[in-house]
């Protein structure tokens, strides 16, 4: 039983890094893609594709419940907020920045328990938030001090983005990982192709070329089937602690594919803007214990 147990654990560690790699490239390729597609069409059609991956699983059908679904709905439209302002941020802000932005929801996640939960919070976490305070100083003002209203969208991004780290991570210790995802998936589709419905987005699909709809289906199977996948599996058999350090890898890699795939040059104030919230991540979520 124990060798299973760590076999587990070691599982969940891998699946949870893999998160984090998909995560990272999505920041560029989306900021690309809502070049072109309305950004709601673009999200339903994501997470429509996404739930495809899904249809195995619903064999274990038998297994919902009120309370399964009251959480997939809560999680899904604290997501689907999370995701709207990331995008419209992306869009007057690089893939590195909001990678890093975004990574401020692990430091939010203890203040946020504070707040409301009345839970103790130690003095690295209070360090951890002037660092990335300052780091935030760094990234949000640009040149002649001009605050960048995409940089302040996904910080609002990374707020919902910590609560909804805070309850997934109770929802998916107590509910069936996956059905649970297939009802955050559909609220996903739902909200999404409602709210571009709503505001009358332009969606002329057969216009998308090849290499667009294989774009598509990349961000739909790999870094959306896959990271909810990942991500609610590993968080049910792996500590939250060491979930959340695993978690701060996402803006290094976003920073990287940034770099890589759409040629981002970044200022040296937006680097240590990003090294400051990188170690502010860090001391947020180090795990003191000799484990």
């Amino acid at each position: 039983m124990a060798r299973s147990n760590k076999l587990y654990n070691n599982l969940a560690i891998i699946a949870l890094i893999s998160t984090t790699v998909l995560w990272g490239t999505t920041f560029i390729i989306t900021k690309t893609l809502t070049q072109d597609i309305p950004i709601f069409f673009y999200l339903g059609m994501r997470y429509l594709i996404a739930i495809i991956g899904f249809l195995p699983f619903l064999y274990r059908i038998k297994k919902i419940n009120i309370k399964l679904v009251i959480a997939g709905v809560f999680t899904g439209v604290i997501y689907f907020l999370a995701m709207l302002f990331q995008t419209y941020g992306l869009q007057t802000t690089t893939a590195g920045k909001a990678g890093f932005i975004t990574g401020l929801s692990t430091i939010m996640v203890p203040l946020i328990s504070w707040l409301f939960y009345k839970k103790k919070i130690n003095l690295r976490i209070w360090i951890g938030v002037i660092l990335a305070s300052m780091g935030m100083g760094f990234l949000l003002l640009e040149s002649e001090f001009n605050l960048n209203i995409g940089d302040l969208l996904v910080l609002v991004c990374a707020v919902f983005c910590a609560l909804y780290i805070i309850f997934n991570d109770v929802y998916v210790k107590v509910h069936d990982i996956y059905l649970y995802t297939i009802v955050q998936l559909l609220v996903l589709i739902i909200t999404c192709f409602s709210s571009s419905i709503i505001l009358k987005e332009p969606a002329n699909t057969p216009n998308f070329s090849i290499s667009l709809w294989i774009i598509m289906l990349y961000m739909g199977f790999g870094a959306t089937t896959l990271t909810f996948l990942f991500q609610n599996w590993g968080q049910k058999y792996q500590d939250s602690s060491i979930a959340a350090i695993i978690f701060a890898l996402e803006p290094v890699f976003a920073a990287l594919f940034g770099f890589l795939l759409g040629n981002e040059i970044l200022t040296i104030p937006n680097m240590l803007g990003m090294g400051l919230i990188f170690i502010a991540i860090i001391l947020a979520v180090w795990n003191n214990e000799r484990k």
